[in-house]
C-alpha cells in the first residue's frame, strides 16, 4: 500500500552554469494547501542521481539485497525492489555521474540545464551549498507522510541534513574514520591486553612508542593512509586537529582557523610519522590497502565502508577500532550520506520523488548492515541485527558518539581541495608547515569572502 503523500508546490529556478544563482517564484497557496491521496499518485519515470559505481552485471533482475556485496549493489538492488514493489508503477532511473570524481560536477550540469534529478544523494558536507541556494526542497512539513521520523535519528544525522534550522534530506547513515587493525602483529609486537585486543595509542608520544616497538618486533610498518590521492589524510588531519581544540572555520563561517599553533602540532606529528617510516607518503589509496590486506601494515587508517570486505578478505585475525583520542578526547571527522529532492523548474508536486526516498529511509538497516556505515536511526544501531554484522559491536556506539561533522559553510568542496594541497605539499615536497597553513588560511579566507559576500 502507497503511503499517504503530501503534495508540495514548486519554486522555479533560473541556473547560471557558472554560480547556480537561483530566483525564487512566490508559491501558488491553493497548490500548497492540496493534498494527494493515494491512488492519485501517477506510474512514470523518476531520475535518481547517485555515486557509489556502476554494477549492472551483477544486479540485473536482483530485487534481494542480502546477496549485496558492495556499496554500489546494495543502492541498485533496493533501486530493483522499489521498482518491482511499488503499486502505482514509479521507475527509479539512474541518471549520469555514477563516479564520485565527476557527481558533483555533473549535477551542478543539471541544474545549470534547468533539468535536475528528481531524487539525488549528497554528502552533507556539500548540501549546505545547494540548500542555501534554495536548490533543494525543505522537507520538514512533508516527512510525515511517507512515516520518515526524525524522532529517531542519531544526533550527527539529525545534523547533517540541517541547514538554518530546516531539514533538507533523509540521512541515508554517518560514516567515519576507522581503525583497522592486524591483531596478529600486534599481539607479536605485544600491543594487545589481557582479552588479546589491540592497544591504541593515547598521545603522541604513545604512537611513536608503539610503532618503534611493533618494527623492532616484527619488521612490519605501523601505520597507513592514502597520503596523496583521495582525501583520506585530510580526515586525519581534522579528526588529529579537532581533538587538539583546533577547527577549520570559526563557529559563524566568517574566516578560516587553520594557521593555529592546534593546527601547527598536529600537521608536525603526522610530518614527523612520514619522516621517520612509520608510514609511507607515497602511498596511494589502493596501496595502503594492499599493504594491509597482505599483512604488511599493523594499522590502517579508512573508513567504515570498508569493514565487509576486510572483515572478508583479511588472511589475518582483523579487528575494526574507533579512531583514537591521541591529541585528547576521541573526536572523529565524519560525513553522511543523505537523499535529497532538487527543486524543479516547472510547477508540479514530489509526490513520487518523495515516495522513493521514504522507502530508502526504510532500508536504512540494510544499507548499514551491507556496507559497514553507521545506520542515523537510534533503534537500528541498537538493534541485533546490526550488532550481528561482522565487527560492528567494536566500533559502531564509540563512532557514532565521537563523530563530528564538517563545518556547515557553502562551497565546502573547494576548502577541503585547498587543505589536501597545502598538508600534502608539507610531506611530498617539502614545503614548511608555517606556510602551508598559512597559504591555506589565507587561500580559505578568499573563498569564505566569495561566498558570505
Amino acid at each position: 500500500m502507497m503511503r499517504r503523500i503530501a503534495s508540495l508546490a514548486l519554486a522555479a529556478t533560473t541556473l547560471s552554469a557558472c554560480g547556480l544563482v537561483v530566483q525564487r517564484q512566490a508559491p501558488d497557496p491553493a497548490v500548497e494547501e492540496t493534498r494527494v491521496a493515494e491512488d492519485d499518485a501517477e506510474a512514470g519515470v523518476i531520475e535518481l542521481a547517485r555515486f557509489f559505481g556502476d554494477c549492472d552485471d551483477a544486479t540485473q533482475g536482483v530485487t534481494d539485497v542480502s546477496q549485496a556485496t558492495s556499496e554500489c549493489e546494495v543502492i541498485q538492488i533496493l533501486t530493483n525492489a522499489f521498482n518491482a514493489d511499488n503499486a502505482v508503477g514509479i521507475d527509479v532511473e539512474q541518471l549520469g555521474g555514477a563516479q564520485f570524481a565527476s557527481y558533483y560536477d555533473t549535477l551542478n550540469a543539471t541544474y545549470a540545464g534547468g533539468s535536475p534529478p528528481d531524487v539525488a544523494v549528497m554528502h552533507a558536507s556539500n548540501l549546505p551549498d545547494y540548500a542555501s541556494r534554495d536548490l533543494l526542497v525543505q522537507l520538514d512539513d512533508v516527512m510525515g507522510s511517507v512515516d520518515v521520523d526524525p524522532s529517531i535519528w542519531t544526533e550527527p544525522a539529525r545534523e547533517a541534513v540541517t541547514y538554518d534550522g530546516a531539514t533538507y534530506g533523509v540521512p541515508f547513515d554517518v560514516h567515519a574514520n576507522l581503525w583497522h587493525v592486524n591483531v596478529d602483529l600486534m599481539d607479536e609486537a605485544g600491543l594487545v591486553d589481557a582479552d588479546g585486543i589491540p592497544i591504541l595509542p593515547s598521545s603522541p608520544e604513545e604512537f611513536l612508542a608503539q610503532a618503534a616497538q611493533l618494527e623492532e618486533a616484527t619488521g612490519a610498518q605501523y601505520f597507513a593512509t592514502d597520503a596523496n590521492q583521495f582525501a583520506l589524510d585530510v580526515m586525519v588531519f581534522i579528526s588529529l586537529l579537532y581533538q587538539n581544540g583546533g577547527d577549520i572555520v570559526s563557529e559563524d563561517g566568517s574566516h578560516a582557523t587553520l594557521d593555529t599553533p592546534e593546527a601547527r602540532e598536529v600537521l608536525e606529528f603526522m610530518n614527523t610519522l612520514f619522516d621517520e617510516g612509520i608510514a609511507d607518503p607515497q602511498q596511494d589509496y589502493t596501496a595502503a590497502q594492499s599493504a594491509f590486506l597482505s599483512g604488511d601494515v599493523a594499522v590502517l587508517h579508512n573508513g567504515t565502508w570498508v569493514v565487509n570486505q576486510y572483515a572478508a578478505e583479511a588472511p589475518f585475525e582483523y579487528r575494526t577500532m574507533p579512531f583514537p583520542g591521541i591529541f585528547g578526547e576521541p573526536a572523529n571527522w565524519s560525513n553522511s550520506h543523505v537523499w535529497v529532492i532538487p527543486v524543479q523548474s516547472d510547477p508540479g508536486d514530489y509526490k513520487e520523488a518523495l515516495e522513493f526516498v521514504g522507502y530508502l529511509d526504510d532500508h536504512v538497516a540494510d544499507w548499514a548492515v551491507g556496507t559497514g556505515h553507521l545506520p542515523p536511526k537510534e533503534p537500528v544501531l541498537a538493534s541485533d541485527e546490526f550488532a550481528s554484522a561482522p565487527q560492528r559491536s567494536n566500533f559502531a556506539s564509540a563512532t557514532v558518539e565521537q563523530a563530528q561533522l564538517l563545518p556547515s559553510v557553502g562551497n565546502w568542496q573547494p576548502i577541503e581541495d585547498i587543505i589536501k594541497r597545502e598538508i600534502e605539499a608539507t610531506w611530498l615536497t617539502g614545503k614548511s608547515v608555517d606556510q602551508a597553513l598559512q597559504d591555506a588560511q589565507r587561500e580559505i579566507d578568499i573563498r569564505l569572502d566569495a561566498t558570505n559576500g
